[in-house]
């Protein structure tokens, strides 16, 4: 589940400072990553009766946090002259962060997911990271590139963040995963919002020869699809019985109907990543309510986030409308 970025202003600095380093990791959009994290956790709990240690749901959360900030470094490398083009994502297309110090972040990071994980965490969570890291890697990198690749970019983003990542914080509660099925709602959750953000950038990413679903459907074809994403979410909650999923996927599903059914050919940006930003809310708040520290947590990240690219690049970033 991703999010789009506001228009670089004219005054960009060039030389680096310490707090870029933090935000090239994205953490606006490590939201769903913990989201669905901390919903793993909970389902593990409710269905094997287990307690959620916090130390240890804690580590995971690094753990995992890490690794993920560390693929999200390596897309941005990776798609340097996309973004450049859809004039996004500019730390490293800008050369504000050199790619040399982009990698090293990215190899200190995945050390530190590694580390913590076989020092602290259940054996099978290990497992996932290194699967999360082969899929990250798969997405970003060349001859495999799932990004540019239509349909495989949907999969890869629905495999990663919705199972891979729901499983990475199940196995924290629980070192067994029978029981599971009743994470089926989340990828299909999760192909939706990646689905309708593809459109955002088509126009950049045909001009760098990048086929994501996106460009290749267009964007009604794309938000219908979206559409019918998020209707088999909670479609499929029901069936497994999950209430928060069906709760999140019914709240989100009609923002979707918007981009698709609306007549213009081409919407502008903010209203094709409305769905998007709004599902995304919508599942957090959910994950808030089973975790009550997860609120002040994500409003700190959310206000340091709009502070830091005010401040560092005179742009209001999240965008609130």
């Amino acid at each position: 589940m991703g999010q789009g970025i506001g228009k670089l202003s004219s005054r960009t600095e060039k030389k680096s400072l310490p707090l870029d380093y933090i935000f090239l990791t994205r953490p606006i959009i490590l939201i769903p990553v913990w989201t669905f994290f901390l919903l793993g956790a909970y389902h593990a709990a409710d269905i094997t009766g287990k307690s959620i240690k916090n130390q240890l749901l804690l580590y995971g959360i690094f753990s995992f946090t890490a690794l993920i900030g560390a693929v999200y470094i390596i897309n941005q490398i990776t798609d340097r002259e996309t973004d450049l083009a859809n004039n996004k994502l500019f730390l490293i297309p800008r050369g504000i962060i050199k790619v040399k110090a982009a990698w090293t972040e990215a190899f200190i990071l995945i050390t530190a997911s590694l580390l913590t994980a076989a020092l602290l965490l259940p054996g099978r969570f290990i497992i996932i990271l290194i699967l999360s890291l082969i899929l990250g890697l798969a997405y970003s990198i060349e001859p495999f590139r799932f990004k540019r690749r239509p349909v495989l970019d949907v999969a890869s983003n629905a495999l990663g963040n919705g199972i891979l990542n729901t499983l990475a914080g199940w196995i924290v509660v629980s070192g067994r995963i029978e029981g599971w099925e009743i994470l089926l709602p989340y990828p299909l959750a999760v192909a939706s919002v990646h689905l309708i953000t593809t459109i955002a950038d088509t126009e950049g990413d045909r001009k760098n020869k990048l086929r994501t679903s996106g460009a290749v459907l267009g964007q009604r074809a794309t938000a219908v699809i979206s559409l019918i994403l998020m209707a088999l979410a909670a479609a499929a909650a029901i069936i497994v019985e999950n209430r928060a999923a069906f709760y999140a996927s019914i709240f989100s599903l009609p923002f979707f109907l918007v981009p698709a059914f609306t007549k213009t050919k081409i919407l502008p940006e903010n209203r094709i990543l409305m769905p998007a930003r709004i599902s995304t809310l919508i599942f957090s708040i959910a994950a808030c309510f089973i975790f009550k520290l997860y609120i002040p947590y994500l409003a700190a990240v959310l206000l340091l986030t709009r502070v830091y690219y005010k401040l560092r690049f005179h742009i209001s970033y999240p965008a609130m409308k």
